[in-house]
């Protein structure tokens, strides 16, 4: 076993101990121990929170230096909090969801949309806890929740973490496959999540976030145009008394078939700027948000 496969399979470990710890605790002291495993990871790994640093003041540089490292140390604390209650999904039910949502805005047009079986593609952010606003739609709405996520790189932990989602009934398509399956989810009137706040290695455009040109996932516009399905934003936060706020916005005008996406993926980023300057610290400022740079402008012509 080389090295790579022990490092995985300690970390795997770890995580399955935790999961079962923060299952047997209360629900505040698990949310208080994942705060503190946040805090402690931001301190003992610099490389992180250094990068987390470096996007917190492209964001915000108006903001002092000590104001980004309040923001940052925030950030880690919202993540670990986040991840004790993701943790916790395994022995909770319906019941268990709603009791960490205190209310949903914009929920009358969203359920009207669901009805309509038009299919709709909701991008979010990785704000708030966007695992639980998943798994609350696949509670309420059996059978028309999906979402596209992200392969990862151990396959025990892809497992685990679909396991989790598929368990509320949510049914999960991995990025970069056939996206057949998809487009026939979303004709058949299913109601698919995509993150869209991120710079990765997906069919992008250049649009600004944050007063800056970034590159943006093209693919929820795109699969709105290409089957009729509405496409919104959705967001979720966290209030003081720990319970969330999940928002279903209204619907983004998708340009016809043909037509460039950019309108459409400029209207979600702007929105998910607003949701994270309202709640900067629960955000994953960790992630290097503008690593790809824009290709240079052509000269001009004489």
């Amino acid at each position: 076993m080389n090295r790579q496969r022990i490092k995985n399979q300690g970390i795997f470990l770890l995580v399955r101990s935790l999961s079962a710890l923060m299952q047997a605790l209360p629900l505040g002291l698990a949310r208080g121990l994942g705060a503190g495993l946040g805090r402690l990871f931001c301190l003992l790994v610099p490389y992180e929170r250094r990068k987390a640093l470096r996007t917190a003041g492209l964001a915000f540089p108006e903001k002092s230096p000590a104001e980004r490292r309040a923001l940052v140390s925030a950030a880690f604390a919202h993540l670990g909090r986040g991840g004790a209650e993701f943790l916790r999904f395994p022995g909770l039910d319906g019941r268990g969801i709603d009791a960490l949502v205190s209310r949903v805005e914009g929920l009358h047009a969203f359920t009207a949309l669901a009805r309509s079986r038009r299919g709709v593609v909701a991008v979010t952010g990785h704000m708030g806890n966007w695992e639980l606003m998943m798994a609350w739609i696949a509670v309420h709405f059996p059978g028309q929740a999906g979402a596209v996520a992200q392969k990862l790189y151990d396959a025990r932990f892809d497992e685990a973490l679909n396991g989790y989602r598929q368990a509320k009934g949510a049914r999960v398509f991995a990025r970069n496959t056939a996206v057949r399956p998809i487009l026939r989810f979303l004709k058949e009137g299913g109601m698919l999540g995509a993150l869209a706040d991120q710079d990765t290695n997906v069919d992008s455009l250049w649009v600004p976030f944050f007063n800056r040109p970034s590159k943006t996932p093209s693919g929820p516009a795109w699969m709105a145009q290409a089957t009729g399905a509405a496409l919104i934003t959705l967001f979720n936060w966290r209030e003081p008394d720990g319970r969330y706020v999940i928002r279903f916005e209204g619907e983004i005008a998708v340009p016809p078939r043909g037509e460039s996406l950019e309108p459409a993926v400029a209207e979600y980023t702007r929105r998910i700027e607003a949701a994270l300057r309202r709640h900067p610290e629960q955000w994953v400022w960790m992630h290097e948000r503008w690593r790809s740079r824009p290709p240079a402008s052509r000269p001009k012509e004489a």
